[in-house]
């Protein structure tokens, strides 16, 4: 792949949802890559629209540039387009390649569909390093198509077996932190889950995730899903110690948990592992209660939660709640949950339990 051709579709794939010019498109590839010539580019688009690559729309004296997911061959450009990014950022650093080889082995014969590096250049600088796991559903047998109790069985088999796939998962990438000496936070994602964050309109991590990641293990997989979800990224990542409290209050009370004080005013949507994360990194204990209540009341996705508060080190409170909401509701998804945070040796943080049951009768989440 040349280097005109590879900037072209690092700038169009890291911002896929925005329309832009070639002229807009000259900007960005300037801003990314220090220099960008209009000429090479116009050309070259040319070029890759007889390909199929991209799509050119008329808008007034304009052209618009779109990703081609229509034609098989792209996902095919954008695949050597990640080598050509793994290569680039593993070269003069041994480190990392010598991580990156390791994950490969390790999980090799695992349920992924594919792995991606999330801002390597800025996390390497803080020695730690961030990955996007994408998991597919195995295939389901035979038997398991009839509405019989067997295949009823077999379903919850299946779902535990998910479970320990995402459990080992996390255990092979803590005994990878230990090895190599730096903090490794890894999202694991069901290809339902991927989906569905992509298509939300509110802030998630993984939207953030998506510009400047490198997918280093089965890129045209990685692809493959970004082209059936249609995917708008988002530029910037939301920090969840900087929520202002405007957007808190209207969050709070858009998951049920209205506070007492001043008139609720709209703000931005934020999803609610954000909002549950920036709660836990404070030490206000009034908000802490509220944890449990937003927990009952909605259907958090409880990977991306221990993503995050492993992140912003909040683990241990995190389980700590858990393992007291727990007593006042049981749920199996929260027994998952602390069963993936248990296994993984987090020390818990003791919550009053009291002060829970308390709370969520108030709100009448139980």
């Amino acid at each position: 792949m040349n280097q005109t051709t590879f900037r072209i579709l690092d700038a169009l794939s890291g911002d896929l949802g925005s329309p832009v010019s070639i002229n807009g498109l000259t900007g960005k590839i300037r801003e990314l890559h220090k220099t960008a010539h209009y000429k090479n580019i116009y050309d070259k688009i040319q070029g890759m629209e007889k390909q199929g690559i991209v799509k050119l729309e008329r808008i007034g004296k304009s052209s618009i540039i779109r990703l081609n997911f229509n034609d098989y061959r792209t996902t095919g450009k954008l695949a050597e387009m990640e080598l050509e990014k793994e290569r680039r950022f593993l070269e003069g650093r041994p480190g990392m390649q010598a991580l990156l080889m390791m994950m490969k082995t390790c999980f090799h014969g695992f349920c992924i569909n594919s792995i991606s590096i999330i801002r390597p250049e800025k996390n390497t600088l803080l020695n730690r390093a961030e990955f996007l796991f994408i998991l597919y559903e195995p295939p389901k047998k035979m038997e398991e198509v009839h509405e019989t109790e067997h295949g009823r069985e077999t379903e919850q088999d299946r779902e535990k077996s998910m479970q320990n796939e995402i459990l080992n998962i996390q255990l092979v990438m803590q005994s990878l932190e230990k090895a190599h000496n730096m903090k490794l936070d890894c999202l694991v994602l069901r290809g339902k889950d991927f989906l569905s964050l992509l298509k939300e309109t509110q802030s998630n991590p993984l939207k953030a995730m998506l510009p400047g990641q490198i997918a280093f293990f089965h890129p045209r997989d990685y692809w493959t899903e970004i082209k059936v979800a249609g995917s708008i990224m988002e530029a910037e990542e939301t920090i969840p110690a900087k929520i202002p409290e405007k957007d808190m209050a209207y969050n709070l009370s858009r998951f049920g948990y209205k506070e007492i004080g001043p008139k609720i005013k709209h703000g931005r949507d934020i999803c609610l592992e954000y909002i549950i994360t920036s709660i836990l990194i404070g030490r206000d204990a009034r908000r802490t209660e509220a944890i449990p209540v937003l927990l009952a009341k909605n259907k958090p996705k409880y990977n991306l939660l221990i993503f995050l508060c492993k992140k912003y080190g909040k683990l241990g409170r995190l389980l700590g709640l858990l393992k007291a909401m727990n007593k006042v509701m049981k749920s199996k998804e929260i027994e998952n949950a602390i069963n993936m945070l248990e296994r993984m040796k987090i020390k818990e943080e003791k919550t009053d339990e009291n002060a829970i049951r308390q709370k969520m009768r108030l709100y009448h989440a139980v």
